[in-house]
């Protein structure tokens, strides 16, 4: 196999113990035990930009531990979802080489460094290190080491800390040097919202509340909530089931149908991308990336006038949407020429559990997309038609795969390895939280598959829908777009960009939207709880996305604030519109508001 780079944690003893969540006075206090706790770790040698982990796109990363397995997985997959090994497993020497791992960062403790003897019995690496006690690494096998990390105290907290230390989310502070946990080269760190001197305990009540009253009204079965505040994520919270049968908790690793938060979240990122590089223009028409818009002799089209910011900012008199399945059916029954049991070349769309759609219907998509009527007047009226066409158009544009291109240079980077289309060839299906039952046109449960009816005709690759995600990898994103186009270092969108895009387009027209992105409502903070959008302590600056699954997700770059709710309103039915009803969503945002209000440093405008 090829040569594995070994990286060694080593976790010694119980000494220190800390809960995220524990009632301190200010945030001086928990600054001060943080910075303690980190005085335990120290890096006994760094290679290179092998450790902490720079570049997730290089090396194929493997862990193998002892102990705590369930716990390791679940902290690990917040940053990548890299291979876990157990220790105890006498085949996980084999299992990392079938899976061509090329890092492996293997975990020990006082009680289980002979692990490090069976990695280097099955001549795994020559740059494996063998321990000579449980104590310290001699001077002659720390040189075969190419990274190892030391900490004098094993505990939940410390193995957490290790984690973002090896990802590069937090870093150890020299001697007198102050703690700095809002470095924005960095990737997310995962920390007590006491950091910030807010009260854990009581934001979790206050969020409890809301979300059971939700549960218990079935508004939806379970929900995943995560807040992020300066980089920092302070709240991370699973409820609930995946289902009202109660059979699967929710858990923070488990990926939701994002339905229309998929707009900013597939083709729009590649689209700013595409204006970084001169390959679009705002201004344009639409037609020049999208020829089968251009008016031509013999072929027809209303759309020739219409410029990309036009179309994202939903001002373009497009028609909201169509409703391709009567194209499909004849007497309610599926026409023969489109549909095949078996999936193939010719019929390589999935649209359920075992029908597969043929490819050449996306011609009919794009034909009844290019002759649909227009509205009468240029307003603001939402519209996922030109969201259809994206995947194709970018693919032409870039001359690759659409999937391909978000996934190199977007997802794969940013360690968000759940953030796809197709979620059943890549996870597995107990983590994918089912969506609807489908009485319309599937006639079954749907899991995996995607929920909105035009993506599903796409072969769930869509830019209308179709993406799934867990919340901590869509953070990610989210973070990135708050952070000016930069995480981990890395700078993905230009800043001019991302300003461009999230700026109010047409504000003289009485259209809020930015382009491709959901902005508040005029005067949203004049507004109450039960009339705004999103909730009334959002600023103007902010901006974000809802999805007809029960998904949301707001960025709010004066209060440095990403917040984000997954859950599966629809099921089982759709015809359910009790998370509305009940402002589910903007009461939990509100919470984050009016803690922050109590915050030495933050201004009523959000600015710190």
């Amino acid at each position: 196999m090829k040569k594995a780079i070994i990286a060694i944690i080593l976790v010694f003893g119980w000494i220190f113990t800390c809960k995220a969540g524990t009632q301190l006075n200010d945030s001086v206090d928990y600054s001060i035990k943080l910075y303690e706790v980190l005085k335990q770790f120290s890096w006994l040698k760094q290679t290179g930009d092998n450790m902490p982990l720079q570049d997730l796109t290089t090396d194929k990363i493997g862990f193998v531990v002892s102990d705590d397995f369930d716990e390791w997985e679940t902290n690990l997959y917040r940053y990548q979802q890299v291979k876990v090994y157990s220790a105890y497993d006498s085949s996980f020497v084999d299992k990392v080489e079938a899976d061509a791992i090329t890092h492996l960062v293997v975990v020990t403790n006082d009680s289980n460094s002979l692990v490090l003897d069976d990695v280097v019995d099955q001549n795994l690496t020559l740059s494996l290190l063998n321990f000579a006690d449980s104590l310290m690494l001699a001077g002659e096998q720390l040189e075969k080491v190419d990274n190892a990390l030391f900490c004098s105290s094993n505990t939940a907290l410390n193995r957490d800390l290790a984690i973002q230390l090896v990802y590069k989310a937090i870093s150890l502070p020299s001697e007198g040097e102050a703690l700095n946990i809002s470095d924005k080269n960095q990737r997310l760190k995962h920390l007590s919202a006491e950091v910030f001197g807010l009260d854990q305990q009581e934001i979790k009540a206050c969020v409890d509340s809301v979300v059971y009253e939700a549960i218990n009204a079935k508004a939806f079965p379970g929900c995943r909530v995560l807040v992020a505040l300066k980089g920092v994520v302070i709240f991370n919270e699973s409820y609930g089931y995946h289902t009202y049968n109660k059979r699967i908790k929710v858990r923070q690793h488990d990926v939701y149908d994002l339905a229309s938060v998929t707009k900013i979240s597939g083709p729009l990122p590649l689209i700013m991308k595409a204006c970084d590089e001169q390959l679009m223009e705002l201004d344009q028409p639409f037609y020049y990336y999208w020829p089968d818009w251009e008016k031509r002799l013999f072929h027809r089209s209303n759309k020739e006038e219409m410029t990309v910011r036009d179309v994202l900012a939903h001002q373009a008199k497009l028609t909201p949407y169509i409703n391709y399945y009567p194209l499909l059916l004849k007497d309610g029954m599926y026409k023969e020429q489109y549909f095949d049991i078996n999936k193939s070349d010719r019929f390589s769309l999935q649209i359920d559990r075992h029908l597969y759609l043929s490819a050449s219907f996306k011609k009919e998509v794009y034909k009844a997309i290019r002759k649909s009527s227009l509205l009468d007047e240029a307003k603001y009226k939402y519209s996922g038609l030109s969201y259809m066409i994206y995947p194709d158009l970018l693919s032409r544009l870039y001359k690759t795969n659409y999937e391909t291109l978000l996934y190199n240079e977007f997802y794969k980077p940013l360690g968000a390895s759940s953030l796809t289309y197709k979620p059943l060839e890549y996870i597995e299906s107990s983590r994918i939280v089912p969506t609807e039952y489908d009485h319309h046109f599937r006639k079954q449960q749907i899991r995996g598959l995607v929920h909105d009816e035009a993506a599903a005709v796409m072969g769930g690759v869509s830019g209308n829908a179709g993406l799934f995600s867990s919340a901590d990898d869509l953070a990610k994103l989210m973070q990135m777009y708050l952070q000016k186009g930069s995480y981990g270092g890395i700078q993905y969108i230009s800043e001019a960009t991302i300003k461009e895009f999230t700026k109010v387009q047409f504000p003289a027209n009485n259209n809020r939207r930015g382009a491709g992105f959901d902005k508040p409502l005029f005067g949203n903070d004049t507004l109450s709880i039960q009339d705004s959008y999103p909730a009334p302590g959002v600023s103007k600056a902010s901006y974000g996305h809802s999805g007809f699954t029960g998904t949301f997700v707001w960025i709010d770059p004066e209060y440095e604030l990403v917040y984000i709710f997954l859950s599966n309103r629809v099921y089982p039915t759709r015809d359910n519109p009790l998370i509305y009803q009940m402002n589910v969503r903007p009461r939990i945002q509100q919470i984050f508001y009016d803690a922050l209000k109590n915050i030495d440093g933050y201004q009523s405008s959000g600015k710190p």
